[in-house]
């Protein structure tokens, strides 16, 4: 089983091995960590430590997993394959499935299912666990470079349904900036401004109204990202004031996620988030395949949720 580093950053410079294993990876529990330390399966540096041990800023923490010791929570596994070239692979990945392994998602996750049919493939971009659609892979290392390119220069055209609390009734533009919100309790979570700030990126996004749920009192929303910056669409909405419904991150109380981490998915988390994921769900993508000639555009199916309470959304798209 592979194993995995982080480096010591503040702020968990000074704590202890066992406070910043608990801390930042509570996938297993304080007791859980103690005894894979007491079994040599944690380094810092290199060398076995003890569990008091304070570490420093800069020091590696690596972790050798005891195979079938994590436990891997159930996903949805019914992704779709919506397009295949002979250099590109279109999926449609469903909500609640990582896109690669990492913390307790090992083995059940997009690329590892998908490495069963296709044992090159490999991830031209990402999208988060709970949001849903379109994600695009690649057959070899020189497609996956060409398209990323096409991504880093915004000749990848991607247009995302988000719904969201409240009646959205105007077409907006931000174009502003992102970075990490310092004032957070959340490790990664980011911040959308209008001004520029210390270590933030420009950020520029696309929203508009399509129907409003009146019983419900949500919104679909069709927004087009122009950059393509980390938790850029989820931070941009909730500056507006219009959360995208089931965030736990940027909803409209930010210790929901640290509630979610700390005691799972209980009823009450689900009556306020309105559901149990985010509804973010990434519908077309579109670029020029010049090798070919020809322009690429691919839709991915919807999701229930949209469906459901919003039944003639095909009738408002633009």
């Amino acid at each position: 089983m592979t194993s995995y580093q982080s480096v010591i950053r503040p702020p968990y410079v000074g704590k202890t091995v066992i406070d910043y294993l608990s801390q930042k990876f509570p996938y297993h529990s304080f007791e859980e960590w103690n005894f894979l330390i007491t079994e040599g399966r944690i380094t810092v540096s290199g060398k076995l430590v003890a569990s008091d041990v304070k570490l420093h800023n800069g020091e590696i923490v690596e972790y050798n997993p005891i195979p079938g010791r994590i436990k891997e929570p159930e996903v949805d596994g019914n992704y779709t394959i919506l397009l295949e070239t002979d250099e590109l692979l279109f999926v449609d990945k469903p909500g609640n499935l990582p896109m690669h392994p990492a913390g307790r998602y090992r083995t059940k996750t997009l690329l590892s299912f998908l490495e069963t049919k296709y044992p090159k493939i490999i991830p031209v971009h990402r999208l988060d666990r709970e949001t849903s659609g379109i994600v695009v892979f690649a057959k070899s290392e020189e497609s996956r470079k060409w398209l990323q390119k096409k991504f880093e220069t915004r000749e990848v055209y991607k247009e995302y349904f988000a719904i969201v609390s409240g009646d959205f009734r105007e077409e907006r533009t931000l174009n502003g900036y992102i970075g990490k919100d310092i004032h957070s309790a959340i490790r990664k979570k980011m911040v959308y401004s209008a001004d520029e700030f210390f270590e933030s990126k420009t950020c520029h996004t696309q929203f508009y109204p399509i129907l409003f749920n009146h019983d419900k009192n949500i919104s679909l929303v069709l927004v087009r990202p122009i950059t393509g910056r980390i938790h850029q669409i989820r931070a941009s909405l909730l500056y507006l004031g219009f959360p995208i419904l089931g965030d736990k991150m940027y909803g409209s109380r930010e210790s929901i996620f640290l509630d979610f981490v700390n005691m799972g998915m209980t009823d009450s988390l689900k009556e306020e988030l309105g559901f149990d994921r985010q509804l973010l769900h990434a519908y077309s993508i579109r670029f020029v395949d010049e090798r070919v000639n020809q322009m690429v555009h691919v839709h991915s199916n919807t999701f229930k949720e949209m469906e459901l309470y919003f039944p003639n959304w095909k009738n408002y798209v633009p």
